[in-house]
């Protein structure tokens, strides 16, 4: 007994002083400085998984390097992205494509640009993804492929421009069916259709359906980005909506795009399929500017129509809206 009162008197003398008023509260602690909010809108068909489930994984990430910064991902469709913002109500970042209609971007500073994100020589969007449009042909039913098709089925989504690129990739069709993106999809996989323009949306159904397919990339033209922008107006926040979108365009990340079935626009994320990785090796395509208004677009699909039955005044129109 007379021992361990000594051990504790001494151990109170040169140790336990030191610790009286402290409140067990671990100092070291990252300091908390914020929530990030990034919506995200799928503007158009993806690949394989969810995009916005990447966005979470990277944001995971994102977060161990950055201590004490989260970021929050909500899904959005662009009619409530526009009706939250119509009553003053943005987030610090979104994720979306072009025909959106908000116009509540601000300028920042990127190394890794896409012209369809630039106004002049200023960055207000850049891609963090991006899909890719490609002629599809059956083998049972076309021996040889050529420009000018006689029946032709194309995957349209609301704002995207599939007509554009084919006819910039000198092809024409006589007789053109435009459909909705999964009912191309299953008139195609009918076995009667001979061509089918789509997206990496359908060459990942394909694949995964174990159709046998002819596939050709198409090289001119490419409005298929998901791009990323920053909307808030908080300083402590735009400097870590900056550093986030550094992070997941970074080399590290972009090749981890090939997990949900999508395209990087800067570095070539690894794919077995043939298809796929022939689509990722383009680069450097014509686009539509990710601030298009949405009217306008409807307007450039109309007359893409015309422009690939054969009419090169109306593809020249079309060449004079592009980046």
């Amino acid at each position: 007994m007379a021992i361990l009162m000594a051990f504790s008197v001494v151990f109170t003398a040169f140790y336990g002083r030191y610790k009286i008023g402290d409140d067990g509260v671990d100092n070291s602690r990252a300091e908390y400085k914020g929530i990030l909010t990034l919506w995200h809108v799928d503007s158009f068909e993806g690949g394989t998984g969810s995009r916005k489930q990447f966005l979470l994984k990277s944001a995971r990430g994102f977060e161990k390097v950055n201590q004490g910064v989260l970021v929050m991902v909500i899904n959005h469709t662009a009619e409530s992205v526009r009706e939250n913002v119509k009553n003053g109500v943005y987030p610090d970042m979104i994720s979306y494509g072009a025909g959106l209609d908000v116009n509540v971007y601000s300028e920042f500073d990127i190394s890794k640009t896409v012209s369809g994100g630039m106004i002049g020589d200023k960055t207000y969007a850049t891609a963090w993804c991006r899909g890719g449009y490609v002629l599809i042909s059956n083998p049972k039913l076309v021996s040889e492929q050529k420009k000018d098709l006689e029946n032709l089925v194309v995957s349209l989504g609301d704002y995207t421009q599939p007509l554009v690129a084919f006819a910039l990739n000198g092809y024409t069709a006589r007789h053109i069916e435009v459909m909705k993106p999964m009912d191309a999809y299953v008139r195609f996989t009918g076995g009667k259709t001979p061509y089918f323009l789509g997206t990496q949306r359908d060459v990942n159904r394909l694949n995964a359906r174990g159709m046998e397919y002819k596939a050709t990339p198409l090289e001119e033209y490419n409005d298929l980005y998901q791009y990323i922008s920053i909307t808030g107006i908080d300083e402590l926040k735009r400097y870590y909506a900056e550093e986030f979108i550094r992070y997941i365009v970074s080399e590290n990340v972009q090749r981890k795009l090939n997990g949900i079935g999508m395209l990087s626009a800067f570095c070539d994320a690894e794919y077995d399929v043939g298809t796929l990785r022939d689509m990722q090796s383009v680069k450097n395509f014509s686009t539509v500017s990710a601030f298009t208004p949405s009217a306008v677009l409807k307007e450039i699909q109309a007359d893409s129509l015309v422009a690939a039955a054969g009419d090169t005044e109306t593809l020249n129109k079309i060449k004079k809206m592009l980046l």
